[in-house]
């Protein structure tokens, strides 16, 4: 081979090398693949999202979940993955700010921008001094250190209310204290005031922060709403049936649609089914299949209804063919996905004689 044909050669090798280097590189700068968290006792899902460094929607999304969606000590949530940002390189050192004399107290519905605006600093030293990132969590109660340079606002003297304008909505005596799940808008739906008034009497904003054990002041015209006895016996119930029934509970109002099993719409053994996933039991999606497990509860010959029993009844004609499956609440009522163009309902059990088997999946 002449010396200009071995220069070729090795020419094209070197190139085929560093071809082979900058895949190799761009292959390990991939991001990393999403992890797992697993819901604790007490937690709920803006706690899980700020704990584990995501924004809320986007740990919803990777869960296939929404606001009101029901979580339980166990239950394995997607961590969506966060892709590294790309090393930058190291500019010139910059004096870290440091912290001055003045603390602020983090009070309900504060934020940490508002913190920083109202105190005439930057976001970026706020957080600087106290060790924080723009998706930490600050809770009532918390101290945060101010920046050498903050100045202290200027308390706001009382201003009388301009003639003829409307006095704000009064404070009733009755309270709300947050559940875990719970929102703004939903907590005022449920005692029957308007939005506003609700924020107003709490001194609070659409966008402020409500933690569970968080007591809420209702204004006046709130109705309490009643405690009806399938929540009386959700408080009650312990163990796995109290779990399958919540879960069942907490999808009330879904619509019906054939052959799913959530999360956001249900067929009857689909709702039986994911109800029973809570709780690791893997049911075949059909009601005739279903009520081959566990064992018969002879309601016929003295035998009680218990709290997570699947009814089965026939509902298309054919006494002797199971069509439709519910779960008990107790001895009287149910929770079951009835037909299209119905929803998830709680309701009185059906008569005896319309009932085919109960069948119990949680021992005694």
């Amino acid at each position: 081979m002449s010396r200009i044909s071995r220069a070729i050669v090795a020419a094209s090798l070197t190139a085929v090398a560093l071809s082979t280097l900058t895949l190799d590189n761009n292959v390990r700068a991939a991001p990393a693949s999403s992890s797992e968290y697993t819901v604790k006792p007490g937690d709920f899902l803006a706690g899980i999202a700020a704990k584990v460094g995501v924004t809320l929607p986007d740990l919803l999304s990777a869960n296939n979940l929404t606001t009101k969606s029901l979580i339980l000590p166990g239950e394995k949530l997607v961590v969506p993955a966060i892709a590294a940002a790309p090393a930058a390189a190291a500019p010139t050192a910059a004096t870290a700010p440091a912290a001055g004399p003045l603390t602020y107290t983090v009070r309900s519905g504060d934020y940490l921008m508002g913190v920083a605006v109202a105190h005439k600093v930057t976001l970026a030293d706020l957080l600087a001094v106290n060790k924080l990132t723009v998706r930490s969590l600050i809770t009532p109660g918390m101290v945060l250190s101010l920046p050498a340079n903050a100045v202290a606002p200027t308390a706001a003297a009382s201003q009388p209310a301009s003639p003829g304008a409307a006095p704000g909505p009064a404070a009733s005596s009755i309270t709300y204290t947050v559940a875990s799940g719970d929102y703004l808008a939903g907590i005022a739906a449920k005692f029957k005031v308007k939005l506003p008034d609700l924020l107003a009497v709490n001194k609070l904003k659409p966008t402020s922060l409500i933690l569970p054990g968080l007591k809420l002041v209702m204004p006046v015209g709130a109705v309490e709403p009643a405690t009806s006895a399938a929540n009386a016996i959700l408080e009650s119930t312990p163990g796995p049936a109290g779990v399958v029934v919540a879960y069942a509970y907490a999808q009330l109002g879904k619509p019906y649609r054939f052959f799913t099993a959530g999360p956001d719409t249900f067929d009857c053994s689909g709702l039986v089914k994911a109800a029973y996933a809570q709780i690791g039991m893997t049911l075949i999606h059909q009601a005739a299949a279903q009520s081959g497990y566990g064992t018969l509860v002879d309601i016929w010959g003295g035998g009680t209804i218990q709290a997570g029993d699947l009814i089965f009844m026939a509902t298309h004609g054919d006494p002797a063919v199971i069509t439709h499956v519910g779960i008990a609440v107790d001895a009287k009522h149910w929770i079951h996905a009835p037909k299209p163009g119905d929803v998830v309902r709680l309701a009185p059990l059906p008569p005896k004689g319309l009932i085919i088997t109960v069948r119990r999946l949680i021992g005694e």
